[in-house]
């Protein structure tokens, strides 16, 4: 009998430590910041598409997340595969012109070739062509944002930044992270770039974005892309864009068919 009243001691003390530990991990569960309920950002990546690229949508694939993408005509032409893979995997395609120049150096003729260029090759391979327009620099001109108008098109696409050094100093994946981190609020549209300065950044730099997008997701942020609006954003330099979730029909308005 005293084996079996210890015995049942042993269980009754098992049963509350279990009993215990359940409320622990109940109470951290219900301290944890439910998806969304900081707000909704957007990964947009610049430049590309390059072997990069292809990096990154494998990270983007296993996380779950889709991103806008401002492609520059001239390497969006050397890796349809890419542009394909982008469209299929519910990525929205953005025009970052034709060969990334200065705008304010561009005289009207050029400036139309960059962008409608750019939509060509995109229509081209995927069937439609982009709506949205980031200038190269974030360098607006009367004579881009002519073309852009004419062609029904959406731009110049700007971003969220007040700090921070952005990926392409080559702050090191811990230095994206937090220039990531510390530039996340509703709504934003995050800056970084799959070509140009961050090519010679040290690859390991690469690592950082599996570990942004838990950070940003455990501080209760969630991802969409990035969508025309009918008024200026208040976080984003005012451009007329917004973050809207990536199975929203609206995010089509990415491109048009």
């Amino acid at each position: 009998m005293a084996g079996a009243l210890a015995a049942l001691a042993l269980g009754a003390g098992s049963a509350c430590a279990a009993g215990g530990t359940s409320a622990r991990a109940d109470a951290q569960v219900a301290q944890s910041p439910a998806p969304g309920s900081a707000g909704l950002i957007a990964l947009t990546f610049d430049d590309g598409p390059t072997a990069m690229t292809d990096e990154i949508l494998d990270v983007l694939a296993d996380k779950g997340v889709q991103a806008t993408f401002f492609v520059v005509g001239e390497r969006a032409q050397r890796r349809p595969a890419t542009l394909r893979r982008l469209q299929r995997e519910g990525h929205v395609i953005g025009n970052h012109s034709w060969s990334h120049p200065n705008f304010s150096d561009l005289d009207a003729h050029q400036t139309r070739r960059q962008i409608l260029r750019t939509n060509a090759v995109v229509r081209r391979v995927t069937g439609t062509s982009p709506v949205l327009f980031r200038y190269p620099y974030g360098d607006e001109t009367q004579e881009g944002n002519t073309v852009i108008r004419e062609n029904q098109m959406w731009g110049g696409v700007l971003w969220h930044w007040q700090t921070g050094a952005g990926d392409f100093t080559c702050p090191g994946p811990e230095g994206v992270v937090r220039y990531l981190n510390d530039n996340a609020v509703d709504q934003a549209l995050l800056l970084l770039h799959d070509g140009n300065e961050v090519d010679s950044c040290s690859r390991p730099q690469m690592e950082y974005l599996p570990e942004a997008i838990d950070s940003l997701r455990a501080r209760g942020f969630e991802f969409g892309v990035v969508a025309s609006a009918g008024g200026p954003s208040a976080v984003n330099q005012s451009s007329w864009v917004r973050v809207i979730p990536a199975s929203d029909t609206g995010a089509r308005t990415g491109t048009r068919g």
